[in-house]
């Protein structure tokens, strides 16, 4: 039974922390992976590139037997033409060989007629499709905007997975935000043949320096919980917990010089227990380079809510704590700080 959602941006990292999970924790989950934002945008070449590395990679360590959710939200503009197909059909027939669900929403007109006529000739074979609305939709149910954005897509799929993702919740009302929540997706489920509803959001906001300063840590409780809490006492149907784990909904990447990026970059490591994260920070690489790494694992290992030894990410930050291997950096510890927050999300935390 899925029990959680982790929304992932697909880069290597996300991509690779897949395939640590053990058994249980793949059985309790369907990742849902967003293209990486990239500024400046993506051109044609470096999108098709990307594709094929994003195919490869969930191939080998997401298999082709489950399911996953994959879109495109992120890549601004959506008009993107990649080998003469619209940028969502060229990374849709790119995953073709796995269970890819794909993901339609308002206001994006281009990108839903891509899925349609994929299904239409037949080039997609999930029977699921996702309506992914974001808060500003949800505010209100607008059956008629609905209907008419997306009755030529849905007639084509069996049932609708809802995602209700309230992004990144730290200005957001929470008793308002479960209202909205509750009433649009019990007047979508009236309409339409619903299989899952999925409720998302992050408390960790696009720049961590907006709530940590250097050589420091925080305790972050997390907004999206109370909210899907609050939800769940208001609809009559199961909620499914979804998150962005361990990295803002607004990521992205940049292109910044490597001499400058020593500078403006700190080491950071991000860990989740009791509805909070716990958030540390070390100095500038350029002052303190990637060996700050074994101090800030140092530091997390000995908190009473570090969980030894309960998934290899945890075993990767005790190693460093312990200085056996290479040092961590920047790259290296997304891996094992994906792992770490999915196994909690999925078999520890209780939601």
């Amino acid at each position: 039974m899925i029990r959680y959602v982790p929304f992932l941006k697909a880069k290597r990292g996300e991509r690779n922390a897949i395939g640590d999970l053990s058994p249980e924790v793949k059985e309790a989950i369907c990742p849902f992976f967003d293209f990486p934002r990239k500024i400046p945008d993506h051109t044609a070449a470096s999108y098709a590139t990307i594709c094929r590395e994003i195919a490869k990679s969930l191939k080998k360590h997401w298999g082709t037997d489950a399911e996953f959710y994959f879109d495109d939200y992120d890549v601004a503009p959506q008009t993107l033409e990649v080998d003469g197909e619209h940028q969502y059909a060229y990374v849709l027939k790119a995953l073709n060989e796995l269970k890819v669900i794909p993901v339609v929403g308002l206001d994006r007109i281009p990108h839903n007629a891509a899925v349609s006529s994929l299904k239409r000739n037949g080039e997609i074979d999930s029977t699921i499709v996702v309506f992914r609305a974001e808060q500003s939709d949800f505010e209100d149910f607008d059956a008629d905007q609905i209907d008419y954005e997306m009755v030529n897509v849905f007639k084509q799929f069996e049932a609708i997975d809802l995602v209700l993702d309230c992004r990144v919740c730290v200005g957001l009302d929470i008793s308002m935000a479960a209202q909205q929540i509750a009433v649009f997706s019990q007047k979508f489920c009236s309409v339409y043949p619903v299989r899952r509803i999925i409720v998302s959001g992050s408390s960790i906001p696009p720049t961590i320096r907006d709530i940590l300063g250097t050589d420091d840590h925080v305790i972050l409780p997390r907004r999206e919980f109370e909210i899907i809490a609050k939800a769940r006492g208001l609809v009559n149907r199961d909620l499914v917990v979804g998150d962005y784990a361990i990295v803002s909904p607004f990521f992205s990447e940049k292109n910044i010089d490597p001499m400058l990026f020593q500078k403006i970059t700190a080491p950071r490591l991000i860990y989740s227990f009791d509805h909070s994260h716990y958030i540390a920070r070390g100095i500038s690489l350029a002052l303190g380079g990637h060996e700050q790494y074994a101090g800030l694992t140092s530091e997390l290992c000995e908190k009473e809510f570090f969980r030894t030894g309960y998934s290899t990410g945890e075993e990767y930050f005790y190693e460093k704590s312990q200085r056996i291997g290479k040092n961590a950096n920047n790259g290296s510890v997304v891996r094992p700080s994906v792992v770490a927050h999915i196994t909690y999300m999925a078999l520890e935390s209780k939601f």
